[in-house]
């Protein structure tokens, strides 16, 4: 079996074994268990999803392929004596985009909605939202042309209700289900057309804001400011400070695979090995 084969064999086992702890939790959890038993499957949860991703990550490859009986496995050096520098400026705008994608990320990717000035509601998935500030709590998108050079709904919506615009940032569950919706949401749509009837979750209307039904937490916030980002660059950034964060009221804290990009044109969830990627051309 080549090394490659045994490192999907044995992380796509150890997935199973992380699944069916997250079962069993889920099970435990609503019989009322809690304490020692409760930390015990969490920590084999986790220390499980760990391991396998060290499997994936080609950093056991030595105990896989018998070739050596160290208890400590011994990774290489990440930057040893053969580097390679690349000049961000001699590459294409796709091959920078996958460049930076692939050392900065991985990142979390929301469903972000606005309306326009008939009230009409859109949504675009994002991945460039980030934290800028926890007390005030300020955080920033950066928002340009899709790859077709329109203008994103979404930043049109914002720019023309200005400072004060109102955004729904919505996490999404680490699930095929939420992948295809974004899949769905970056697809040029007519402007007549909302993004929430299109999506497998539905619109859910409250004092703080829009909720989207299938979201495992929305973010509520006000646009603060919009600056033009400098050296010719097409996109802006948009800073707005969160007014509000809504949860499931029984959620109880518990960990919850997030979707993530994991690569420049790959989906997945942030739990360790998913088992699953989602190709994405965004």
């Amino acid at each position: 079996m080549e090394i490659k084969d045994k490192r999907e064999f044995i992380s796509s086992f150890l997935d199973r074994c992380v699944k069916y702890a997250e079962m069993s939790l889920e099970r435990k959890i609503e019989r009322g268990e809690e304490g020692v038993e409760i930390d015990r499957w969490k920590a084999y949860r986790d220390f499980t999803a760990y391991s396998a991703s060290e499997v994936i990550s080609g950093a056991l490859d030595e105990w896989l392929d018998g070739s050596s009986n160290n208890t400590l496995p011994s990774a290489p050096e990440p930057l040893g004596s053969e580097v390679q520098t690349t000049d961000l400026r001699k590459l294409s705008h796709v091959e920078r985009r996958g460049l930076i994608a692939r050392v900065i990320g991985p990142r979390p990717v929301f469903l972000v909605g606005t309306r326009n000035s008939s009230g009409a509601r859109n949504l675009a998935p994002m991945s460039s939202v980030s934290i800028l500030s926890n007390t005030p709590p300020l955080i920033a998108m950066s928002l340009s042309s899709d790859k077709g050079g329109r203008i994103r709904d979404t930043f049109q919506n914002i720019e023309n209700e200005g400072v004060g615009s109102k955004v729904s940032i919505h996490a999404l569950l680490g699930d095929r289900r939420s992948a295809l919706d974004v899949e769905i949401s970056a697809q040029p749509h007519p402007s007549d057309v909302s993004e929430w009837d299109l999506i497998s979750g539905g619109l859910v209307e409250c004092e703080s804001g829009d909720l989207l039904s299938t979201a495992i937490a929305t973010v509520h916030a006000e646009v603060v400011e919009i600056r033009n980002l400098p050296r010719n660059c097409k996109a802006s950034l948009v800073i707005m400070e969160i007014d509000s964060v809504t949860l499931a009221s029984e959620d109880g804290g518990e960990r919850r695979p997030r979707l993530i990009q994991i690569s420049d044109g790959a989906l997945s969830n942030d739990i360790g090995p998913a088992g699953w990627t989602h190709a994405l051309d965004w």
